[in-house]
């Protein structure tokens, strides 16, 4: 009976023991091939048009608010706002209706500036493998810059490459005591040992689903009081800060003549609510004057006109943000004096 239980302690002992030396290896080859694409700093990492924002609990288990979820939304807002991704795909778990981490990541975005359409909502990201993987079969994205903490996004990026994606990755800071590092260490070092084996066995996501184009950047839309008349911001992709001059096209796909004048009115949104750009006081009455002068144009019917409104006097008053720039017009359809409007986004470029 000794010989038997020496027999099973050995076999236990070799068993333990390959199962360090294997996660070593594992592990050692995981930062080996990812390494080098993860970024530290905004500046430094190459634009990508879609980030992989890997969610987490917004609360830690305590009830008090995560700091891992709080660094990687402040990351993320930090990429957006400096011209380094387009659009996010906020990627988390929502098996029942009570704990939701896409949506929370989102408003968490929106409360930081960076607009609702420009997030999309992934509420099938259960693990990381069915964020990257449906990142790329349902949301279309063959490159993408991955957002979350550094030795996540080892695990992620490994799995990026062998499902064909070209990626890179920002490490949020971790804010957390030593024991709370090393526990969470070790439990991702045994991912990664996970995630080995599901690649082996050809894991697939719980879900996949019909495909979710994300559109182009940049995004505008226009709002006419007469159908037929539209208007769109021309190249936009271009407009940055500082902002002298918007140069909008104006359609008049209708049967009538439309009139406009030079005058607009130039709005941001803020919290929700369209507020009037001010003046910038080194403009005198006779400048804004100037600016904003008395010249008519006249639309023939079926045709398209460029139209220069010279924003000098709201040049050093530009952030990034959403804008609504309106005219009015008159029409012969309606007799009336008319209006139209295009939203559209304005965002410094990163030099």
């Amino acid at each position: 009976m000794r010989i038997v239980y020496k027999r099973i302690i050995l076999s236990l002992t070799v068993f333990v023991a390959l199962i360090i030396i294997g996660t070593i290896i594992v592990n050692r080859h995981v930062e080996s091939r990812t390494g080098d694409l993860i970024y530290e700093n905004v500046d430094s990492i190459p634009h990508n048009k879609v980030a992989l924002l890997l969610g987490t609990n917004p609360l830690n288990r305590h009830g008090h608010p995560n700091s891992y979820f709080a660094n990687r939304i402040e990351l993320a807002v930090q990429l957006y706002h400096a011209g380094k991704i387009d659009f996010i795909i906020a990627s988390g778990d929502n098996h029942v209706k009570e704990y939701d981490e896409p949506t929370a990541m989102r408003d968490s975005l929106i409360a930081r500036g960076v607009p609702e359409h420009r997030i999309v909502l992934d509420f099938a990201g259960f693990r990381t493998l069915d964020s990257v993987v449906r990142a790329k079969e349902v949301f279309g994205c063959d490159s993408l810059t991955i957002i979350s903490q550094g030795d996540h996004c080892a695990r992620a990026l490994y799995l990026a490459e062998a499902n064909g994606i070209s990626a890179v990755a920002i490490a949020a800071p971790i804010r957390a005591g030593r024991f709370v590092r090393t526990r969470l260490a070790i439990r991702e070092w045994l991912a990664r040992d996970k995630m080995m084996l599901d690649l082996w066995l050809g894991k697939r996501p719980h879900f996949l689903g019909e495909r979710i184009n994300i559109p182009e950047a940049p995004l505008q839309k226009c709002t006419s009081s007469l159908p037929g008349v539209t208007m769109s911001v021309r190249d936009l992709e271009k407009l940055s800060i500082p902002v002298d001059s918007i140069i909008v096209d104006i359609h008049n796909d209708t049967d009538r003549e439309v009139s406009f004048g030079t005058m607009y009115t130039l709005e941001k949104l803020s919290n929700g609510e369209w507020i009037p750009m001010p003046y910038n006081r080194k403009y005198e009455d006779g400048e804004i004057v100037q600016i904003f002068n008395a010249i008519a144009y006249i639309h023939a019917p079926h045709s398209h006109i460029g139209n220069i409104n010279d924003t000098r006097c709201h040049s050093r008053m530009f952030e990034n943000g959403m804008y609504r720039l309106t005219k009015h017009f008159h029409s012969e359809a309606s007799q009336s004096n008319d209006s139209i409007s295009v939203e559209f986004e304005i965002r410094a470029r990163p030099q």
